[in-house]
Parts: C-alpha cells; structure tokens; sequence
C-alpha cells in the first residue's frame, strides 16, 4: 500500500491528473496480486518437494502390502493345495483299505461257495471283477479331472495375481512419472 501511495505521489508530481493516476495505481496494484514473491515461489517448492516425499512414502507402503498381500495368498495356496493332497491321499487310503477289506470279504465268501456253486461262483466272480474294474477306472478318471482342475485353477490364480500386480503397478508408476513431470517443468 506504501508503494502505490509513493507511485500516485510520484504521477500527481509530474502533472497526471488524479483520475488517471489512481487508474495506473489500480492497475498496478491488481497486476501486482498476480506475482509471486520468492518467497512464495519457495513455499510452494518447499511443499512440493514435502508432498513428493510424501507420496513416495505411500507408494513404499502400498507396494509393502502388496508384496505382504501377494505372500499371504501365495502361503494360503500352499497350505490349500497341501491340505487337499492330504485328504485325497487320505480318501485313497481310506477307499483302498475298504477295497481290499471289501475284496478279502468277498474272497471268504466266493471261497466257501465255491464248493456249493462253481459255476454260479464264475459268474459272479466275472459281474463283480468287471463292476470293481470298472470303479477303479472311474475313479481313476475322476482323479485325473479333480488334478486337472486344480492345476487350471492354480493358473487363472497366478494370472489373477499378475494382473492385479500390474493393474496396481501401472497407475502408480504413471502417477510418479505425472508428478515428476509436473515439477520438472514447475
């Protein structure tokens, strides 16, 4: 405000007319509002840079959980895929144990009826060999499937992981290079 009052005193001294001197005094004045000082200039690079570091803070943090998250999941897979061959190997025990219990039954049976009915006892023996080869087959094949599918689900798992990975990475690399940018030029 001092320095308009000098700069009106200045222009009414060399014979301006006041309307006219208070006119470029206004004029000043609002261009003036319009520059930044150098200290200003400094306070905002000052806060830039505390925004900067900041950001990149976050950025440290979010990619630390994302690495913790990633590690989690890929623990949890583990124990799941690890549990799920335990009970299918359990299974298999358990449905091999009953198979031979089932099979040394049958044998006493077919055994003891052998004297009494040998060719009945053929016949069965060859209904029963064909059933008992025929669920073995099918549980074979349905083993076959069940390990299939756990392996494509193992697949579209990692390839949700990458995605998720880059989808997360990509923004965040595009938002440093952004503001990097965006203060190389300020």
């Amino acid at each position: 405000m001092k320095l308009s009052m000098n700069l009106y005193d200045a222009l009414t001294s060399i014979s301006v007319p006041p309307n006219k001197a208070k006119a470029v005094v206004n004029a000043w004045e609002s261009d003036m509002e319009k520059f930044a000082t150098k200290s200003d200039l400094f306070r905002t690079e000052t806060q830039l840079q505390a925004s900067i570091t900041e950001l990149g803070s976050e950025v440290r943090s979010l990619g630390t959980e994302l690495r913790a998250l990633i590690n989690e999941q890929g623990v949890e897979l583990r124990a799941s895929i690890k549990e799920q061959g335990a009970e299918l190997r359990e299974s298999m025990t358990k449905q091999g144990a009953e198979l031979r219990e089932a099979m040394t039954k049958q044998g006493a049976e077919l055994r003891e009826s052998m004297t009494k009915q040998s060719a009945e006892l053929r016949e069965a023996m060859t209904k029963q060999g064909a059933e008992l080869q025929s669920a073995i087959t099918e549980q074979g094949a349905k083993f076959q499937v069940s390990v299939a599918e756990m392996d494509s689900q193992n697949k579209i798992l990692r390839w949700q992981l990458s995605i998720l990975l880059v989808c997360i990475t990509i923004p965040l690399l595009k938002l440093a290079y952004d503001m990097l940018i965006k203060f190389t030029l300020n």
